[in-house]
């Protein structure tokens, strides 16, 4: 009986309140006892993130052909131009052998490939193909049938040996041992008579044979024959 008379209490407490609710109602705060967190609802899941833009590797115009410049200002002195090298098959191994084959140490060997170095804007690169090595650039050199030089260092310095070039007037032509071709320059210093009369002459030409004949006593020995056989026949 004690629950109806409750009940029926309860009933008369709640009559006299409005049915519904006022749209600007406000619940005092201190009325309210809350017995948990109050958690939002969830949020509808997001649109998956687009995919990112990944640069392609391969080029526009990487199938083309660029003209490349070799040059080393120090010891040794050297410029040479490949011409036409593929942008994607030529790989900076590539470029070091090229030079490999143009250059001696002291003892007449070939220079080790770890001691050539190829820079581009001063900075070494290796392990890439010219076309790597350029991607980052701004002047359109990827797009082939342009120059771009890089830079040659040898640690330990070596000595140049010129490959072979066109002989004029014969009809003929012979090429060096690597490929590509020896830039033509205008004479400076001496020349003629006087240039067999330095002694830097004689070292180039004892470098020359030491590359040919593979022995460096031979090498010495045919130098001093030459240099005997020119200063006689003066």
């Amino acid at each position: 009986m004690a629950e109806i008379a409750f009940a029926k209490s309860f009933l008369s407490a709640l009559d006299p309140k409005p049915v519904k609710l006022r749209a600007d109602y406000v619940l005092p705060p201190e009325q309210v006892d809350l017995r948990g967190p109050y958690l939002l609802p969830r949020l509808p899941p997001s649109h998956p993130p687009m995919p990112k833009k990944t640069k392609s590797t391969t080029a526009p115009g990487s199938s083309k052909s660029i003209t490349i410049h070799l040059k080393s200002t120090r010891n040794p002195s050297l410029e040479f131009t490949l011409p036409t090298a593929p942008l994607t098959t030529t790989s900076v191994e590539d470029l070091k052998d090229a030079v490999r084959e143009r250059v001696v140490d002291a003892s007449g060997n070939n220079v080790s490939v770890e001691k050539i170095k190829i820079l581009y804007k001063r900075k070494p690169v290796s392990g890439k193909t010219v076309a790597e090595v350029l991607a980052g650039a701004d002047d359109g050199l990827l797009g082939g049938g342009k120059e771009v030089e890089f830079g040659v260092m040898i640690m330990g310095g070596a000595t140049v040996v010129e490959p072979p070039v066109s002989r004029t007037g014969t009809g003929t032509e012979e090429k060096g041992g690597g490929e590509g071709e020896v830039t033509a320059k205008p004479v400076v210093g001496p020349s003629g008579e006087d240039v067999l009369e330095t002694e830097a002459f004689w070292d180039d030409l004892q470098g020359f044979l030491m590359q040919r004949v593979k022995d460096v006593e031979e090498a010495k020995r045919l130098r001093g024959l030459f240099k005997g056989a020119w200063s006689s026949g003066r």
